[in-house]
């Protein structure tokens, strides 16, 4: 793929060594990814649950209410290209701070928004007409926030190269979004159980699991990141061995 505006370095792990790393990469940086989470997600969860909590509708501590898309959407999307500046930066060796990453992710915000609309709308339209094309569309579109938060969107389609990477490693994916959301899973279902137990309803403590959920889910952002690099790299690999074969 041309046009990636970020420095993408070679990886080739695989299976259970990358789900691995990622989560070394994400506890290691746990407190440079806690900051970039919060700055976008404390503000706009604050004033969404200022809004719209409502205790008395059930279990409060997990994201269903619809407001939780809209925030989604148009807020919480700008999170990844600022992640994956950072922790790009650190593979690469050039360690970029914090003002950087907020500034890329600034600037990528409005394509985020846009591609994140139509990678939901693609979606929920296949599991609408059928249900095997929307896990077909969800899997062939994974990649696609990772793409536009790295890539030109001025020169590239990234629901194209999206479907291209996927194409042949179908499953290889989906083995990989579970991986990553089952860990995800684990680390909520903790938080759900110690703020069952030990912390009243309120707006703050709504505010704070809102934030606690953002954060947990930059894992599966980082999971993704290194699914991205390791089928670019892969992809390089077999374009250079058929140039040598052709030789």
């Amino acid at each position: 793929m041309n046009h990636l505006q970020l420095p993408i370095p070679e990886y080739r792990r695989k299976g259970f060594s990358l789900l691995a790393h990622a989560c070394a990469l994400y506890f290691k940086n746990i407190v440079p990814i806690l900051f970039l989470t919060a700055i976008i997600t404390i503000p706009v969860e604050a004033i969404k649950n200022y809004y719209y909590f409502e205790p008395e509708d059930g279990f409060i501590y997990m994201p269903v209410n619809s407001m939780d898309s809209v925030t989604s959407l148009f807020f919480l999307c700008v999170i990844t290209p600022m992640i994956m500046y950072y922790i790009l930066g650190k593979m690469s060796g050039n360690s970029s701070g914090i003002v950087l990453p907020i500034l890329w992710g600034l600037r990528k915000w409005p394509r985020m928004i846009v591609y994140t609309f139509l990678h939901g709308i693609i979606v929920i339209a296949g599991f609408i007409v059928f249900i095997v094309p929307g896990f077909l569309f969800a899997v062939w579109l994974m990649l696609m926030p990772i793409i536009v938060s790295i890539a030109d969107t001025s020169r590239i389609n990234p629901m194209t190269v999206s479907r291209d990477l996927a194409r042949g490693r179908y499953f290889k994916l989906v083995g990989y979004a579970i991986g990553g959301y089952v860990m995800v899973i684990v680390l909520t279902s903790i938080i759900v159980f110690i703020f069952s137990l030990f912390v009243n309803q309120s707006l703050i403590t709504a505010t704070i699991f809102d934030l606690c959920y953002s954060l947990f889910n930059q894992l599966v952002t980082i999971v993704l990141l290194l699914v991205f690099l390791q089928v670019y790299t892969e992809r390089n690999d077999d374009a250079l061995n058929a140039m040598n074969q052709a030789d």
